[in-house]
């Protein structure tokens, strides 16, 4: 077996264009997801997979990101004179869930530049990265677990694989062209990703994105993928680069329950998304949502 993943890439660095004037101040993967920022649960997933170093890369205006997962004993403090005892234990686990590092984001950018920014501290080690705007909830095993796993059994890079079940919705992400491997039913071989396709020409109802288990070949292919007209590398413009020579795997996540967070609308959704199925307000409150009446005191 290669040397164990014990290391995550969490690229935060962009400007949250499209949350303005609120990402002004709050980057947008410190939204609230019933509670816990959106990047705490991406965390956490990292987490309960076996991951005990998490990278972040981060632009100069979210220092937000690290005062989070860094220990504030004025503000604990604070709360124990309040009697918030159990509130302070929960604060003091976020800065111990793992050893934190951060990095700034460095040109060229995009969401390829996030992985060179952060190529001095990975070393010669396989890892892991994944979005931190996007979670992929599995009742099975933590979706980064099972790419983990298939990495292990068969040394080669992998991409977590969703089905998208609405055509209409499959242009709006990477789709992949699969082929079976014998005996397995949630790992296929990867051809190709058609990014964004037109509609009706997906090659699979799967789309592979959001975890990546990435080897050192990945640093020796972005060196050889060149920057795209906008000035911004692209991280599936270097996987293509790197998987002729190394292959490239998808892990289907079979109960995949996909919450997109980067985009207003999506957020709204996976609010409505997360409290139905996930949160522990009463039933009657949750049934509010689920018709789509959600008026204060109705």
């Amino acid at each position: 077996m290669d040397k164990k993943i014990k290391t995550a890439v969490i690229p935060a660095g962009g400007w949250g264009t499209r949350f303005l004037p609120s990402t002004k101040s709050i980057p947008k993967e410190m939204f609230p997801l019933d509670g816990k920022p959106i990047i705490l649960h991406v965390v956490e997933e990292a987490v309960a997979s076996g991951i005990e170093n998490i990278i972040f890369v981060v632009s100069h205006n979210k220092q937000s990101i690290e005062n989070f997962f860094s220990p504030n004993p004025e503000v604990e403090d604070y709360f124990l004179k309040l009697g918030k005892i159990k509130e302070v234990e929960n604060l003091k686990k976020i800065s111990k869930l793992a050893h934190f590092s951060y990095v700034y984001t460095t040109p060229p950018y995009g969401n390829g530049g996030a992985l060179a920014s952060a190529r001095h501290l990975l070393k010669d080690e396989p890892f892991v990265l994944v979005w931190s705007d996007e979670i992929i909830f599995s009742k099975i095993k933590p979706r980064i677990k099972q790419c983990i796993e298939a990495y292990y059994k068969y040394q080669k890079p992998v991409i977590s694989a969703v089905e998208i079940k609405d055509p209409k919705m499959r242009n709006r992400y990477g789709m992949a062209e699969l082929k079976d491997i014998e005996g397995e039913t949630e790992i296929k071989e990867i051809v190709k990703i058609a990014e964004k396709p037109a509609l009706g020409t997906e090659p699979s109802k799967y789309a592979t994105h959001g975890a990546y288990v990435l080897t050192p070949a990945i640093f020796e292919a972005l060196d050889n993928t060149p920057v795209g007209s906008n000035g911004e590398l692209w991280l599936s413009d270097i996987i293509n680069t790197m998987k002729e020579k190394t292959g490239l795997l998808a892990q289907i996540i079979s109960d995949g329950h996909y919450l997109d967070c980067g985009d207003p609308l999506s957020y709204l959704y996976s609010q409505m998304d997360y409290f139905i199925n996930y949160s522990s307000y009463p039933e009657g409150e949750l049934e509010k949502l689920r018709s789509g009446v959600c008026k204060l005191n109705n």
